[in-house]
């Protein structure tokens, strides 16, 4: 019969030596293995998460001052600089923040925003900061902030935070990506169906009136080809002609 293979560990509390078996061992790396591997990608969401919030932070300050700042002026504004009367906005200003992120960004590279930017980095430098306006049917306009994970080492493991405000409608959305979804989102729209539906009508609208424009100017064109050619005018009366073709 073949020997048990025991290693010797130190005596026990009421003195009797004992040891592991190799199962005994082997079960042992099994269970830390799959603790490790259970572990490790819900301790990188938490992280993800945590990072997420600064994000949040800035896009729902940026909304917030976006509609103080409609309810004073009928306007949305496109750029950071108008927003600086009712929210302080900071970012990351060194050089490298576009490519190295966070590691680039310390409590020397913190600067308040004073320019007219429609974009900016966060001060983690783990976020890039967009703002823009989008028109429909030359009349209905919403207000649209992204955050995406910036820096080569985040930019695809990061989650986007999105936020739209539609001043006709009333309507603020604010939208968390979360962690089994992540990297560079799109802006969020927030028209309403009807405002989208009513903006299809008049593109069609406009291309059936252009449409009409251009067959009446053929229509003109051929009818103006298929007159006789007057080849002698009265010189007294260049408007009347005495021979054709």
């Amino acid at each position: 019969m073949g020997k048990k293979i025991f290693f010797p560990k130190k005596n026990t509390f009421y003195g009797e030596q004992q040891g592991y078996t190799i199962v005994e061992i082997l079960l042992i790396t099994l269970i830390i293995g799959l603790t490790c591997s259970i572990s490790l990608p819900l301790f990188g969401t938490i992280i993800n998460k945590a990072r997420q919030k600064e994000a949040t932070l800035i896009v729902n300050s940026v909304l917030k001052a976006v509609k103080a700042s409609y309810s004073l002026t009928s306007f949305l504004p496109n750029k950071i600089k108008p927003l600086n009367k009712f929210a302080s906005f900071h970012k990351c200003i060194s050089q490298e923040v576009a490519i190295k992120g966070s590691e680039v960004c310390n409590p020397n590279t913190i600067a308040e925003i004073d320019g007219s930017e429609n974009y900016f980095y966060s001060p983690s430098g783990n976020y890039k900061v967009e703002l823009k306006t989008t028109e429909i049917n030359n009349s209905d306009i919403i207000f649209q902030v992204r955050a995406i994970p910036n820096g080569l080492r985040y930019q695809d493991k990061g989650s986007s935070v999105t936020g739209c405000f539609n001043p006709i409608e009333g309507i603020s959305n604010l939208k968390e990506y979360s962690s089994f979804n992540v990297g560079e989102k799109d802006f969020m729209s927030c028209f309403t169906v009807f405002q989208i539906k009513k903006a299809e009508e008049a593109r069609l609208a406009e291309e059936a009136r252009l449409a009409e424009e251009a067959r009446l100017a053929e229509e003109a064109r051929l009818a103006k080809e298929a007159r006789p050619k007057c080849i002698y005018r009265n010189p007294r009366n260049p408007s009347q002609c005495f021979r054709f073709e």
